[in-house]
């Protein structure tokens, strides 16, 4: 499949910790996949369109807080949980160097 994305998304897991703006709820869960302008993470309920959060990226050897905005959330076939779509908002320039990095030795490796 053709890749049309101005930005290519890399397939990886790992930890992110989640706290919505609106509600001050948070919760923790893992992302799908990743790339220098959003990410897809797994929730256990549904995030309305355009709920803002504040997500902590664990990079292992690095945590990285971003802003994003919930851009589409939909259930996952034979499951309960949702597969959210996340793009990230008012991103640092440290932040989008540190990302573009991240992106950069996963994808080398």
């Amino acid at each position: 499949m053709d890749e049309r994305r101005k930005y290519p998304r890399i397939n990886i897991s790992f930890p992110v910790e989640c706290k919505m703006l609106q509600s001050r709820d948070y919760f923790y869960t893992v992302s799908k996949d990743l790339s220098l302008v959003g990410a897809k993470i797994v929730c256990n309920e549904f995030l309305p369109k355009n709920d803002f959060m504040k997500l902590s990226l664990n990079f292992i050897n690095k945590i990285l807080d971003v802003k994003a905005r919930v851009v589409w959330s939909s259930q996952e076939r034979a499951s309960e949980r949702f597969s959210t779509g996340v793009e990230f908002v008012e991103l640092a320039p440290q932040a989008r160097d540190e990302l573009t990095r991240f992106i950069a030795v996963t994808q080398g490796s």
